[in-house]
């Protein structure tokens, strides 16, 4: 699956690369975007995030006209990983070091491209989006859900998620109390950004 995505990114650049009148959009990152991770043990469920970003990433998407999908010549977003919140402090501290957050400091997604330009219009668009994302020092590509909604102050959301596992990652899920509690080894990522476009791009 993986060199099949890899494959398919080289094609369409490629197409991307031969066509004609080339957009370019510059999203900031805003402090409001953030990232949760949403899982369950034997007992109950959690959701662990990080609530604000703190970074100065800007997002820069390359459009090539009529039937050429978007390309992001710049699409890392930098999160950190110690500012994960579990909402207990003990289920925090196990969840830290299960991604190795001192280790590896920082999350990253790295948008590849979207199924199909933006409208950017007042509104939900929906569609398919290539990213990467690093956790834990494991680098992972995939197809992920993704939404676009413009709002009527010119912020734009954009929203995604998908369902992982800790192996993706090469990760072991937690346990509590000599096994007793135990965390399952699925999960679901799900990203906020909040971009408003360069002024001065």
């Amino acid at each position: 699956m993986r060199l099949i995505l890899s494959l398919f990114i080289f094609f369409f650049s490629s197409a991307f690369l031969n066509s004609g009148t080339i957009l370019v959009h510059r999203f900031i990152v805003l402090p409001d975007s953030k990232l949760a991770i949403d899982g369950n043990t034997n007992i109950n469920s959690f959701t662990c995030s990080i609530a604000r970003y703190a970074g100065t990433d800007t997002l820069v998407l390359h459009e090539g006209g009529k039937n050429v999908r978007p390309v992001f010549v710049k699409g890392s977003v930098a999160l950190d990983a110690s500012t994960f919140d579990c909402g207990m402090a003990i289920m925090t501290s196990d969840f830290r070091k299960t991604v190795k957050s001192e280790v590896y400091p920082a999350i990253i997604i790295d948008f590849i491209s979207f199924e199909k330009t933006p409208s950017y219009k007042q509104g939900e668009e929906t569609f398919k989006g290539i990213l990467k994302i690093s956790l834990a020092g494991v680098t992972r590509l995939f197809e992920v859900d993704c939404s676009i909604d413009t709002r009527s102050n010119g912020l734009i959301h954009l929203q995604g998620g998908r369902a992982f596992t800790f192996g993706d990652f090469g990760l072991t899920p937690p346990t509590r109390m000599m096994g007793t509690i135990k965390v399952k080894e699925e999960l679901k990522v799900t990203f906020h950004l909040v971009l408003k476009l360069d002024p001065n791009a």
